[in-house]
């Protein structure tokens, strides 16, 4: 637990063991995103894959310069659109569905607009969950003092003055270095005025996307991703293969499995679909099923958890009788005793 330089491990008091998040991955082996990433009120997450090459990981991981860190590990990301790049996937029998996430990864498209940055880089534990720095502490400001919190000139300037929150973000993203924070700044609220100005004035200033190093393509492209991303494009994950199988481990998650800090199974938010059993790819296909059915699994109850809003489960919209005595108002008494025992 002390030895986690993220300081995510905790001890886990009831299971008597250290334990921390294991990325859902049973859910991730059957194409589903985690738990957290789907219940995002926020839609803040994104996932998806990257082609890297793992024979640099070590030599980039022991780069001397703690600045020279963010870069050395995006140099490992490989292009999935090169060919070289897709013939040495496919000579390292990686399938071609994978190739093809790859490509369409929305991780891959963050990196590519150098917003997302990992955390502590110094550490040199090479992570792969990277972060997008918060432009709202700048627009804050901007507004806070009267002043247009869309104008690019505005926030660019302010950009440039508050040095203490990005140098706090760049101690937490880039070793210390400013450089690659204030550009990430700098392109998100470029796409904030840009868009703006598409938005209410059907204008297009490609001056704003040039200041910051960008086409208005791609921050048009930028602000579709960031901002009304569909599903399907925020979670591009390819399921695991059958010829992999082998690779899997079987072995109980602790975020879904009786005696650990439990995202499901039995309990007062969702019944479990039988006893607990160790954690299986085939449980997750099973759960796969079950979220795309159009009925619940259990009758009478729903796991909002798990539930993708097909069909109508009873119990979570009131009766259709009671609704329509309650528009059509037929007698006082009827209209009482619906109000007083419906939900």
């Amino acid at each position: 637990v002390s030895g986690c330089p993220y300081k995510k491990v905790y001890f886990n008091h009831r299971t008597g063991k250290a334990e921390k998040c294991t990325m859902c991955y049973p859910r991730i082996e059957v194409g589903l995103p985690t738990v957290c990433s789907e219940t995002c009120v926020g839609r803040l997450r994104y996932l998806g894959i990257v082609l890297y090459d793992a024979d640099r990981v070590a030599q980039a991981a022991a780069v001397e310069d703690d600045k020279a860190l963010l870069q050395a590990q995006r140099d490992i990301i490989l292009d999935p659109f090169d060919p070289a790049v897709i013939e040495a996937a496919r000579a390292g029998d990686i399938p071609e569905d994978w190739i093809e996430a790859a490509q369409r990864s929305p991780i891959w498209k963050l990196m590519q607009y150098q917003v997302a940055l990992p955390l502590h880089p110094e550490y040199r534990t090479m992570p792969m969950v990277w972060y997008i720095p918060p432009l709202s502490p700048v627009v804050d400001v901007v507004t806070g003092s009267g002043n247009d919190g869309e104008d690019a000139r505005t926030l660019f300037a302010a950009i440039d003055k508050l040095r203490i929150p990005i140098g706090y973000l760049a101690e937490l993203f880039t070793a210390g270095d400013i450089a690659p924070v204030d550009l990430a700044l700098r392109r998100l609220a470029a796409m904030r005025s840009y868009m703006r100005g598409v938005n209410l004035d059907d204008e297009r200033d490609e001056r704003i996307a040039r200041a910051v190093g960008m086409s208005g393509t791609e921050v048009e492209e930028m602000y579709r991703l960031l901002a009304i991303a569909k599903y399907e494009e925020r979670y591009v994950i390819p399921s695991a293969h059958t010829e992999q199988a082998h690779a899997l481990e079987e072995m109980a998650c602790s975020l879904d499995f009786d005696g650990g800090p439990g995202m499901g199974g039995a309990g007062p938010f969702g019944s479990s679909s039988g006893p607990s059993v160790p954690v299986a790819v085939e449980n997750f296909h099973i759960l796969a099923d079950r979220q795309t059915a159009d009925r619940p699994s259990s009758p009478g109850r729903v796991n909002l958890l798990n539930w993708d809003g097909n069909g109508n489960a009873d119990g979570l919209f009131p009766p259709t009788s009671m609704t329509a005595v309650r528009e059509t108002g037929k007698g006082k008494d009827k209209n009482q005793g619906a109000g007083e025992g419906g939900p």
